[in-house]
């Protein structure tokens, strides 16, 4: 940085000047000082275009890196939205198979009872049958018991 080094070079001329008696100013060239002044002035526009360049790169870097974290969020706001969404149709899809499963049992509940009760009609039909056919037996045994 040839900046730097010229200011090195002003402050030595400055150090190096010198002092008048019982005083703490320097006698210094001015010519010498101006010519480095000069030199300064000449580098300056190279070193601040160094430093506007790097101030550039700085916020496209920054730039980037925003957008970079814009589009991250974003993703994550998007998935975050999908899962909420599938949570959601997983709540509404549990709801639906328990009433299904409520209704299921309720239509094997009421099928159980009906055939219970179909079965327990056919079971005294059959038994009325059965008590008559053994009344006439009973009665048939008797009838041939009094033949004789």
């Amino acid at each position: 940085m040839r900046v730097i080094d010229l200011l090195a070079e002003l402050e030595e001329v400055v150090e190096k000047g010198n002092t008048l008696p019982f005083s703490s100013k320097a006698l210094i060239d001015p010519e010498e000082l101006i010519e480095i002044i000069d030199e300064i002035r000449d580098s300056m526009p190279e070193e601040l275009a160094e430093a506007k360049k790097i101030v550039a790169e700085r916020k496209k870097i920054l730039f980037t890196a925003q957008s970079e974290a814009d589009h991250i969020k974003a993703e994550a706001d998007k998935r975050l939205k999908e899962l909420i969404d599938t949570n959601e149709i997983t709540k509404t899809a549990t709801t639906q198979a328990n009433e299904i499963l409520r209704n299921a049992n309720a239509s094997a509940k009421a099928l159980k009872s009906g055939t219970q009760n179909y079965t327990d009609k056919l079971l005294y039909s059959f038994q009325l049958q059965l008590k008559e056919m053994n009344e006439k037996i009973e009665q048939n045994r008797r009838e041939l018991k009094n033949m004789k």
